[in-house]
């Protein structure tokens, strides 16, 4: 039995999923159903599959642990007066890529090499020097030497000869992570927040004349916008509503504490809770705020030699962040969180070979066997029984007892998936990355799959507090309450630099294309 390089729960000798299982599920799972908001109906019973699975795991291929980018589908259905499900703008998926760029490592290590911080510091923006700070660890060369600004440009990131990058030879993006170039919205959001850096460095009082140091406070409030928009309008979009008091207001314990230092990305997170967005992906995106052209998930995806961004793929950021019941124009919304994938992520290309195409299901399912990952029943019963787990567990004892997933079909030609997790959930065999996509039935009585349930909310939020509240530690001795109150005094430092607070997506957006030419 393999095990997980680091676990938020210790490690058991358990059965996982069988070959059979493994190639059955990530087949029923793309194309996977149609994407509605119609809610599931539960038959008496759910159908039993006629064949027996057996437990055995045969050997996984090479790269199992590979980082699937949480890159995203369908028009759903929207009703304007659903207030109790909103669905997501769409373009928040790719704020989870972003993330999940800046946190977990490339494990392809194709290109650039950089060194990666469990921490949300955005480094995949301004490079790790490897100092261990986790804001003054700046590489210098990214900046205009006599300004502190980004080199950028508009709507791309600065580019430079082929060959300039160590180990890339056909890398012209001048940015510590060459991943953040291979999709054309994410490249975008990369440009967006370097954007945001250098209205920083304008708004920065003159008296701060040093470059480095301009840098450095620039990235500081940068670092605490972009966690603000985590906390206050990803997060909320994503998890259970007293999940997200518990850990942002009440600051409540869950596994990390500060008496257990948070310094490496957990394998539940990396490889199964943090990975919901591949479910949410759309097959295609309007990137205008008109219903003009279209693009396919491929069509974005760019490729070596990655040349500058064509114009036909410039956003116009209210297609893809804007609120639900205002926005006028263009509703673009996420594919419900569930077990099916958009087909197009049945052939994700392999980065360092176009031509060999990759199941993101089996993907996703084979990092989780190699590495031993716990099953999602085994993690349930750690959460209820581990003393260190006990504050948590008191606090959602309603909701934890005699949870057990929704696993009844809603009818369709895909029964037999239903079936086949039902036979998983019965010998606690499920994975935590099926029962993140299934486990919002259980926490929702209106059948909402706009949001996690309560196990995987549990687990992003954990680990996005840790690794954002990490960033404001000014001493070993500092708290939870402490890290919270650094990072409150941060953002309101932030806001009185700008003279604007930024509280959304939406915002931030706007404010950067509003601004007046004589700003950049």
């Amino acid at each position: 039995m393999h095990s997980a390089t680091h676990s938020m729960f210790p490690a058991a000798e358990q059965a996982l999923l069988s070959p059979v299982e493994l190639n059955t599920l990530a087949t029923l799972m793309l194309p996977g159903l149609p994407q509605t908001n119609s809610s599931h109906t539960e038959p008496e019973q759910a159908p039993q599959p006629s064949l027996s699975f057996a437990p055995a795991v045969e050997d996984v291929e090479e790269h199992a642990e590979d980082d699937a980018d949480p890159a995203f589908l369908d028009e759903p259905d929207y009703t304007l007066d659903d207030t109790n499900s909103l669905p997501i703008p769409a373009g928040y998926t790719y704020i989870c890529q972003f993330i999940a760029h800046d946190i977990i490592a490339d494990s392809h290590f194709h290109i650039g090499g950089r060194r990666t911080s469990a921490l949300l510091n955005l480094d995949s923006m301004y490079g790790n020097d490897g100092s261990g700070d986790p804001i003054r660890s700046i590489e210098a060369h990214y900046f205009n030497s006599e300004s502190g600004r980004f080199l950028t440009q508009t709507h791309d990131v600065h580019r430079v000869p082929p060959g300039t990058i160590e180990n890339a030879p056909w890398a012209t993006a001048w940015m510590p992570e060459q991943r953040n170039d291979e999709n054309a919205i994410v490249l975008q959001l990369h440009s967006l927040f370097q954007g945001l850096h250098n209205a920083f460095i304008t708004a920065l009082p003159p008296a701060q004349t040093d470059i480095t140091e301009r840098i450095i406070t620039a990235r500081r409030y940068t670092v605490a916008v972009f966690h603000h928009i985590v906390i206050n309008d990803l997060l909320p979009k994503l998890v259970l509503a007293d999940c997200h008091e518990y850990f942002f207001n009440k600051l409540g314990p869950f596994y990390y504490d500060t008496s257990r230092p948070y310094a490496q990305v957990p394998a539940e997170f990396k490889l199964a809770s943090f990975r919901f967005g591949h479910s949410m992906l759309r097959p295609r995106y309007h990137l205008k705020t008109e219903h003009s052209q279209s693009f396919s998930l491929g069509e974005i995806m760019r490729r070596p030699p990655f040349e500058p961004l064509e114009e036909a793929h410039v956003i116009d950021w209210p297609a893809l962040f804007f609120e639900p019941l205002e926005n006028e124009g263009l509703q673009q919304i996420a594919s419900p969180i569930d077990l099916f994938i958009t087909s197009d992520m049945a052939t994700v290309p392999h980065p360092t070979n176009p031509r060999a195409g990759r199941n993101i299901a089996q993907l996703n399912l084979l990092a989780g066997i190699k590495l031993g990952l716990n099953s999602a029943e085994y993690i349930l019963g750690a959460i209820t029984t581990e003393p260190h787990f006990k504050a948590f567990a008191e606090y959602f004892e309603q909701r934890l007892n005699h949870r057990k997933l929704i696993v009844t079909s809603p009818g369709q030609e895909t029964d037999f998936i239903y079936a086949l997790l039902a036979v998983l959930q019965e010998q606690q065999r499920t994975p935590l990355w099926l029962y993140t996509l299934q486990e919002n039935l259980t926490d929702y009585p209106d059948n909402n799959q706009y949001k996690l349930g309560l196990v995987a909310s549990a687990i992003n939020c954990d680990v996005l507090r840790s690794a954002m509240y990490e960033c404001y530690r000014s001493s070993k001795q500092d708290g939870m309450a402490q890290l919270a109150d650094n990072f409150t005094t941060t953002i309101q430092q932030a806001f009185a630099c700008l003279g604007k607070p930024l509280h959304t997506m939406a915002d931030i957006t706007t404010y950067l294309t509003t601004r007046s030419h004589s700003d950049e």
